[in-house]
């Protein structure tokens, strides 16, 4: 089997063309042509298919995709005429093409021997880790060339999960996976560090839960310059998604040329929180509403000010966590331990 065609941040190109030039101003090597969303909007199937041809004359990598209804696309057409459309986008230049897992389009296409990611979507629910185990089984034994699974995390731990599930992946046949939702955008940005190809992003609006903007992923988060040695820490609240002590946090990592990130990680629950620091090799979180008073009270440490800046150092000691309450911000710590 051939290598994996595609690697880092995927552009979404759901809208129009332009997308396509936006994905080479900020240095992509791939994108995504969602076909069932650009004949929604209006595009004639030849002009996607233009769309497809310009990748290669643009020298962007391609994924094609005519996302069934059930998987949150929008193509209502038969099986039947999304082979063929599928079979005309390969033969226009595509690298490799995404089916749903069970779909006779994605039977027709395993049969022909085709480039293709087998993917399933579940927009309600996380699967459990053996359900996962076994539906990464049952979608590889058709030959693809990587499996997708793409769940919907109430929790953080689910969220890590994925995460796990990803980096368990065979040699020769990659993961791409991550959670949905708010819960899961850790996985969304460390998925790459764990061992899948790709990770993807929107020009425009997201097209699935939780999905981030490309300037998020590109510029805030610099997904593409993240390795196994980067070193992790967090912002973690009620609102951490869209908190704007995220980005000042990230932005001053990236002032002091440091290999380091700063996560959302978005939860109402200290108890949620406390088991994946380790998982994820959190250094260190600054904590917001309602953490820092939950926090206060189980470390029972007086003295500190809960309506003030309140950052949980956390210092591995012999395989132990040891959790430290600093009466400072994100940003203070960073600048005392990275200077």
């Amino acid at each position: 089997m051939k290598p994996f065609p595609l690697n880092g941040v995927i552009g979404i190109v759901a809208n129009s063309a332009s997308e396509m030039d936006m994905a080479l101003e900020r240095k992509l090597t791939c994108v995504e042509i969602r076909a069932d969303l650009l004949l929604h909007l209006g595009h004639s199937l030849d002009e996607v298919m233009g769309m497809v041809e310009s990748t290669v004359s643009k020298g962007l990598g391609s994924l094609f995709t005519l996302r069934h209804p059930e998987h949150g696309g929008k193509f209502l057409g038969s099986e039947r005429e999304r082979s063929e459309i599928n079979q005309n986008a390969l033969e226009a230049g595509a690298d490799i093409i995404d089916l749903e897992w069970g779909s006779d389009a994605a039977a027709a296409m395993i049969e022909k021997e085709a480039p293709i990611i087998i993917s399933h979507h579940d927009f309600e629910r996380m699967s459990g880790v053996l359900e996962l185990k076994r539906m990464a089984s049952e979608m590889e034994v058709c030959g693809p060339n990587a499996i997708k699974l793409v769940p919907t995390a109430s929790t953080l731990k689910q969220s890590v999960q994925m995460l796990k599930w990803v980096e368990e992946a065979a040699d020769e046949i990659p993961r791409i996976g991550f959670a949905m939702g708010l819960k899961g955008t850790c996985s969304r940005l460390l998925t790459t560090v764990y061992g899948a190809p790709i990770t993807y992003a929107s020009f425009g609006d997201a097209v699935a839960p939780g999905q981030l903007s490309m300037d998020s992923m590109m510029k805030l988060f610099r997904v593409p310059e993240l390795n196994k040695e980067t070193r992790c820490y967090a912002l973690a609240g009620a609102d951490a998604n869209n908190s704007p002590v995220l980005e000042s946090m990230n932005r001053s990592m990236q002032k002091h040329r440091l290999n380091t990130l700063c996560l959302p990680l978005e939860t109402s629950d200290l108890e949620e929180l406390m088991p994946i620091l380790d998982e994820l090799r959190i250094e260190g979180v600054q904590l917001e509403d309602p953490l820092k008073h939950q926090a206060i009270e189980k470390f029972s440490s007086t003295g500190l000010d809960s309506d003030a800046s309140l950052f949980m150092e956390v210092s591995p000691d012999h395989k132990k966590q040891e959790f430290h309450l600093l009466q400072m911000s994100g940003e203070e710590f960073l600048e005392k331990v990275h200077g």
